[in-house]
């Protein structure tokens, strides 16, 4: 796809009246097609449904666009998952320092190891799922969860409510791949996943360094980075249930 100088300044001008949000919209044919942004976040946006559906009775999307206020154009991690999730190519826009970079779809993923933190989409249960689908072919339940539901004892207990709807059910002694679910600091839920890998000190589907030290674990604590640690004592301490899946045996 071509950025045109009319599509440009199409761009330029919508990110100058929304700055100092994001703008947002898409380019449909030769043209760029203005949508409204509902996020609620300051960094992120959010197109209309309704202009997202005018745009598509206008014609194929042939690309996504939005602005970076006040930054350059590099994505960021929520950008690139959702390159991938639409299979179209993304236009970001720096404003007011002007610049353009298109991405396109590539078959990126993220890491097991080393990725980093976003509740919702890319926390300790994201982590189990992307490992369930790569190491085992499986394809978990996703469900909808705020920051912090764990701690009130009015908000259901979603790992305990939804582990046996995703094909779990409880073990005693763990194998390689096994959830355990954790609870970690005081908590009204159990509100932690983390993989064993017992004495698996690579994974099988991405190449890692090895890792030492006894029993391993693959998870990704809160606010920080996935990492493989040594199961020791303060997790058998905070271990609520060792759970297997049913297409695992």
């Amino acid at each position: 796809m071509k950025l045109t100088a009319k599509l440009k300044k199409s761009i330029i001008v919508h990110a100058s009246e929304t700055y100092p949000d994001e703008c947002c919209g898409v380019i449909v044919g030769r043209e760029y097609l203005p949508c409204r942004n509902i996020s609620e976040q300051k960094d992120a946006f959010e197109i209309h449904p309704e202009d997202l559906a005018n745009a598509e009775d206008r014609g194929t999307i042939v690309a996504y666009v939005h602005s970076h206020p006040d930054a350059t154009t590099r994505a960021s991690d929520l950008d690139l998952k959702q390159i991938e999730l639409h299979q179209k190519p993304w236009v970001i826009c720096s404003y007011p320092e002007i610049d353009f970079t298109v991405y396109k779809p590539c078959g990126f993923q993220f890491p097991l190891i080393g990725r980093n933190y976003h509740h919702g989409w890319q926390d300790c249960y994201s982590l189990v799922r992307d490992f369930y689908e790569r190491e085992f072919g499986i394809q978990l339940m996703d469900f909808n969860r705020d920051d912090l539901w764990w701690e009130s004892k009015d908000h259901p207990s979603l790992y305990l409510d939804n582990y046996q709807k995703a094909g779990f059910y409880e073990v005693e002694i763990p194998q390689y791949g096994d959830m355990i679910l954790c609870r970690v600091g005081r908590t009204e839920h159990p509100n932690h996943a983390v993989i064993w890998l017992g004495d698996q000190t690579e994974l099988k589907s991405e190449q890692t360094e090895p890792c030492f030290g006894g029993s391993l674990i693959l998870h990704h604590p809160y606010n920080k980075k996935s990492l493989r640690e040594p199961y020791g004592h303060q997790w058998e301490q905070r271990k609520v249930k060792v759970l297997r899946h049913v297409e695992k045996r």
